[in-house]
């Protein structure tokens, strides 16, 4: 047996979201070669950055880091990695990981790590849902400044087994990368640029195209607004999305936020940043659209246009 030796590690957790189901549904053989495919695009990425896979334990692995800014860097490209591999999904299952990771003194033994930073690893990954990344409220606030900003605060989360002063917070790895606030620290490898150059917007039965002649859209409660928004939650000026080369910028000057769901994702709020568009998704303007669906803002990127109206114009009633 080898000697105990105490280290400061940082330590990820990396898990195929919803694998019970997948085994019920597919059966041990499909679900367990659909489990390890995901696992290895993961592990790959992962040790690309500088990371050692230590162990798979059924449907997730754990990996170790010397760097924490290493370790971060890894968890959004695994993440942004899956989202582009999955593009018709995997032998048509649509699938999503969970990542949480924490960084501190642990203690190395028989090539495995033991104690709390792994202990607080292995709660981040149970916390975070399919396609999250999780970490704790203090290795966030211990990011670089560009690092920290794409971060956000967990209200309410509780860690069990560790207390209420345990704060929480997700990495949001979806951001704009070319932003000086969000993720552009990201190499260019792992950038990925907008599904479309056409943005069609959708709200309340009104459809609009706006193609390559429009340099923003502006969203809010004024009338002089591109499209106008019904709604008490909204600022006047909410909110603008702003076309930058090929992508859509979406950019919140609200006091309420942008609450956006991209697909495949779970709902964020953004309060004064700034989100490039990718594929569909949906906007609350200044409220969930959990809570009022009604008020809910839909867009896609498209290409060309082809089958649109002129940039602009708006189509009533639904989409053909």
């Amino acid at each position: 047996m080898s000697t105990n030796e105490p280290c400061s590690i940082g330590v990820l957790f990396c898990d195929v979201a919803g694998s019970t189901r997948l085994y019920r549904d597919l059966g041990d053989d499909a679900a367990l070669r659909i489990v390890e495919h995901c696992l290895g695009i993961a592990a790959e990425v992962v040790q690309a950055n500088g990371g050692r896979i230590v162990k798979t334990i059924g449907d997730e692995f754990m990996a170790v880091f010397e760097d924490v800014c290493a370790m971060c860097d890894a968890a959004v490209a695994v993440q942004r990695r899956f989202e582009d591999d999955q593009g018709g999904g995997i032998e048509g299952q649509r699938l999503q990981l969970r990542i949480g990771f924490h960084f501190g003194p642990a203690v190395h033994a028989n090539d495995d790590y033991f104690g709390t930073t792994v202990n607080m690893a292995a709660r981040m990954v149970a916390i975070a849902k399919g396609g999250q990344i999780i970490t704790t409220g203090a290795l966030a606030d211990s990011l670089p400044p560009l690092r920290r900003a794409a971060t956000r605060a967990l209200v309410g989360v509780y860690v069990k087994g560790a207390g209420d002063d345990v704060r929480v917070a997700e990495v949001l790895w979806h951001l704009a990368e070319n932003q000086t606030t969000v993720f552009s620290f990201l190499p260019a490898a792992e950038q990925r640029p907008a599904a479309g150059n056409d943005l069609r917007i959708t709200y309340r039965g009104r459809r609009w195209l706006f193609d390559e002649r429009h340099a923003s859209v502006s969203l809010g409660r004024e009338p002089a607004n591109d499209i106008v928004v019904d709604n008490d939650y909204a600022s006047r000026r909410h909110a603008t999305i702003e076309r930058r080369g090929d992508k859509w910028v979406l950019v919140d000057h609200s006091t309420n936020g942008t609450y956006v769901t991209l697909f495949g994702a779970e709902e964020f709020c953004m309060r004064r940043e700034e989100l490039v568009l990718r594929d569909v998704g949906t906007l609350g303007i200044g409220r969930s659209v959990g809570l009022d669906r009604a008020n809910g803002l839909d867009f896609a990127l498209t290409v060309g246009g082809a089958e649109e109206a002129p940039a602009g114009r708006v189509h009533q009633g639904r989409d053909a």
